[in-house]
């Protein structure tokens, strides 16, 4: 029996890495987004299943925890590793089923802190409205997704009316942390332009040839 699967298993020739598929392997590195490196794991000497974190062994204990802290609060924008970690267990309590074992729980810290840290907070305002985008974003898909695998109608328009007000708050959420990162920055919207006696108002584009835009448009209460 096992001769036959070895006839007939088929040799795959090996290739190389395509000039677009370097390209996508470089911008990641740019990023820092490739093979970033785990901060939990689930405990292997704790029965209770406990999670720890992750030290990089070829460094110095002390470099190792002060690399393990900084990564904690860059994902989290805290100034305060112990902190960070808080914030991060929430993040995985709320997602995680209550049972979820101790490898299940490491996971999903890590992946919210690596989603946490793409979206770069700041200061700890801006890490609790990203760990509240995370947390939607995932009941939000949940959700999706139990609208797509049940055959009622009835349920169906159940899941996805809770997906489209977690997606809603999401959006709310995100526009939030957009207004605050826009704080300072003075903007000046331009309502209406009035025109006095003897003056002329012009709206659109200048070509190259001083011409006007056919589209503009002149006159005493122009809108811009």
């Amino acid at each position: 029996m096992s001769d036959n699967i070895t006839e007939n298993k088929q040799v795959v020739r090996k290739r190389s890495l395509t000039v677009q598929e370097r390209k996508v392997i470089d911008r990641l590195n740019q990023k820092g987004l490739k093979h970033q490196q785990s901060l939990f794991r689930a405990s292997e000497t704790n029965c209770k299943g406990n999670l720890e974190v992750v030290l990089d062994e070829g460094l110095e204990s002390h470099e190792a925890v002060d690399l393990i802290d900084s990564r904690i609060m860059e994902a989290t924008g805290t100034a305060n590793p112990n902190l960070g970690i808080s914030m991060l267990s929430k993040v995985a309590q709320a997602i995680l089923p209550s049972k979820a074992d101790a490898k299940t729980v490491a996971d999903q810290f890590n992946m919210s802190a690596q989603s946490m840290q793409a979206l770069a907070p700041q200061d700890e305002y801006e890490g609790q409205l990203i760990a509240q985008l995370v947390v939607l974003h995932e009941h939000a898909m949940d959700w999706l997704g139990r609208a797509s695998r049940t055959d009622r109608v009835d349920f169906a328009n159940v899941y996805l009316n809770g997906a489209s007000k977690l997606l809603a708050r999401h959006h709310e959420t995100l526009d939030t942390l957009l207004k605050y990162r826009r704080r300072g920055v003075q903007q000046v919207h331009v309502e209406h332009v009035h025109i006095h006696s003897g003056a002329q108002a012009v709206v659109g584009n200048i070509t190259t040839g001083g011409g006007l835009n056919p589209q503009n448009a002149e006159g005493p209460h122009a809108k811009v």
